[in-house]
């Protein structure tokens, strides 16, 4: 917790990350009081719009989750590369963007001698055949990329020479041939920017190198600059506050691992993880655990501390470890995917050791007709 904040405390004021846990209502108050003198904007979430469409205030209230989201207000900027302005954010990162201090432009997405790597519409599969390109020019008001007649080779990423051509010639109706001063240029639909229509679009973008960018982003405070993810920035943009003198303490259930791991910020599943016992907690993660455990739970909180020491901090193994604590039934989400085989066929093909865990995750997903058909 950041030093500037940490001055809103109480007996009934419970910190966990950048959760604020109130346990009376006359707590909460106080916390919000604070908040906004500091320069937070505070928001019930009982009155947001987006929030309402996905569940009543009774349900909203009935659960254990945040019910008031604090944001620091003005703090956010954008840095003129030119002229050293701050500016704002929006738009900034948009084909063409220019400083509105200076008007020098802050922002190309593609220019000359960007690389694109790109699949046609209508390919589909986990893997959709895929190019490399260089691009020439981009004509943006008309919504048309010209990229010069040439694949770039990555490995197997992308498709290469006779195999390159060949996925052109099954896609005739999505580009263009033209020659520009003697150069043979192939000719796309593609759009730019989030919200204008694709249907005109004969790309898929999937990703794309060598832009023009000419400005950061920066936080400013108390008149000190910051850069973007700074860790000395001295408050944290967001605050979730919790009314938790309305569900708390939470009983033991075989699913209560799950709520410990959203207090801290992490995912519960053990698929999301690596399987080869790598670490991927701290051992400071389970004594955060360790205060919510203590102040809004039904478990033995001596206990956790005690048996805390020993958790261990691979994602799977961690996970089983703070199920098994919270209950001798607990219920552990394990469904490994694509993702896990691919991982394990490539530390195979690089000769680097399988994990035993790795190889019995790879195997179920090979074994799952829903995956394995459309894998081979």
């Amino acid at each position: 917790m950041q030093e500037k904040i940490s001055t809103i405390s109480s007996p009934d004021l419970i910190w966990v990350r950048n959760g604020l846990y109130c346990k009376t209502p006359t707590s909460l108050k106080g916390a919000i009081k604070e908040l906004k003198c500091i320069g937070y904007k505070v928001k019930d979430l009982r009155k947001d719009k987006d929030t309402l469409e996905r569940c009543t205030v009774e349900q909203l209230e009935a659960g254990s989750g945040m019910l008031w989201f604090a944001s620091l207000k003005d703090v956010r900027h954008g840095k003129c590369g030119s002229c050293g302005s701050l500016i704002s954010t929006r738009g900034i990162q948009s084909h063409g963007h220019t400083c509105e201090v200076c008007g020098e432009v802050t922002y190309y997405e593609l220019v000359e001698d960007s690389t694109v790597r790109f699949t046609f519409r209508g390919d589909d599969g986990f893997f959709p055949p895929e190019l490399h390109m260089e691009v020439k020019r981009w004509d943006v008001e008309e919504g048309w990329l010209y990229l010069k007649y040439a694949f770039l080779d990555l490995g197997r990423r992308c498709l290469f020479g006779d195999e390159a051509e060949d996925y052109l010639a099954a896609n005739t109706d999505k580009w263009e041939l033209v020659e520009e001063d003697g150069e043979k240029l192939l000719r796309v639909k593609y759009r730019s920017g989030f919200m204008v229509p694709r249907d005109d679009d004969t790309i898929e973008m999937r990703d794309h190198f060598g832009g023009y960018r000419n400005f950061k982003i920066v936080k400013v405070w108390d008149g000190v600059e910051y850069d973007e993810y700074d860790r000395n920035f001295p408050l944290p943009d967001t605050v979730l506050l919790y009314e938790a003198w309305r569900w708390s303490p939470l009983p033991v259930t075989p699913t209560l691992h799950e709520r410990l791991f959203r207090v801290v910020s992490q995912v519960s599943r053990k698929d999301y993880w690596y399987q080869d016992g790598r670490p991927e907690f701290k051992r400071a993660m389970y004594e955060e655990m360790g205060v919510f455990v203590r102040h809004f739970t039904s478990l033995d909180a001596d206990a956790w501390d005690a048996a805390m020491l020993d958790f261990r901090l691979d994602g799977p193994g961690g996970i089983d470890d703070v199920a098994a604590f919270c209950h001798p039934e607990a219920v552990v989400q394990d469904e490994p995917n694509v993702g896990n085989l691919l991982v394990a066929l490539g530390d195979a093909i690089e000769g680097r050791p399988v994990h035993p865990n790795q190889l019995a995750a790879a195997k179920r997903v090979a074994g799952d007709p829903i995956i394995k058909d459309p894998f081979h």
